[in-house]
């Protein structure tokens, strides 16, 4: 018996003559190994002398300590800004409060000076004698030098001493009208009344004295509304002392 044969498989099985050569492709060859590409070299590690070092960190020393310079500076700079401010704030605080201290020691003193012109103002009027009289004639003879008439009226006591002092005014104006002088009860010593046809005018020292108040206690008022001060002092004395 015939052992079994392995089938091989370049048999061909096509009739004969009708066998073509069969073409083998070329088995193609393997493409090259690329070579590994070299590893960059590393550069050897930077070297410095003790004077670079010494350098760096003398110049890094001098760079911080600019720096903290700097920093302290400004935070010197910042108190310095905020300490003026609070100065600036204390002293209009305090420029507020001295000005209304001294605004009450003017005040104090008006007060005061009110108070010695009150006193001392009947003893000036009373040693001016008849010489505001005598001023008061020569005005008034100026104005009334064409009219006919004028008289004068005085306190009683003072008829004597007044007449001569009108005749000589006149005759020194060149007046020519005629003359008259009245005792007038509601008059003091120092004060006078004269008359013509189309005017007239008058010395009255409490009236004036009166102005004189008035004017003063206008004026501190006006003074309290710019000190905010309570009106007390002088203002209602004089008040006290009209009425």
């Amino acid at each position: 018996m015939n052992s079994p044969r392995k089938f091989e498989f370049g048999l061909s099985f096509d009739p004969p003559g009708s066998r073509r050569a069969a073409k083998v492709a070329p088995v193609p060859e393997p493409e090259p190994v690329p070579e590994p590409e070299p590893e960059p070299e590393v550069p050897p590690p930077p070297t410095y002398s003790q004077e670079e070092l010494d350098a760096t960190r003398h110049q890094g020393w001098l760079e911080g300590r600019a720096a903290g310079e700097a920093d302290t500076m400004e935070r010197t700079e910042r108190r310095l800004a905020d300490t003026i401010e609070r100065v600036a704030h204390d002293l209009h605080g305090l420029s507020g409060a001295q000005e209304k201290v001294l605004g009450r020691i003017e005040r104090q003193a008006t007060e005061l000076a009110v108070e010695i012109v009150r006193k001392l103002f009947p003893a000036l009027v009373a040693r001016s004698g008849t010489i505001e009289i005598e001023a008061v004639v020569a005005d008034a003879l100026s104005l009334a030098r064409e009219q006919p008439k004028l008289t004068l009226q005085c306190a009683p006591d003072m008829i004597e001493a007044i007449e001569p002092i009108l005749t000589a005014a006149a005759a020194r104006s060149g007046f020519e009208g005629r003359l008259s002088v009245r005792s007038s009860p509601d008059l003091s010593d120092t004060d006078c009344r004269i008359e013509w046809n189309e005017g007239g005018m008058d010395r009255d020292s409490g009236r004036l004295m009166n102005e004189i108040e008035s004017a003063i206690a206008r004026g501190l008022q006006d003074f309290d509304r710019r000190f905010g001060s309570d009106g007390a002092g002088t203002s209602g004395a004089l008040e006290e002392n009209r009425s």
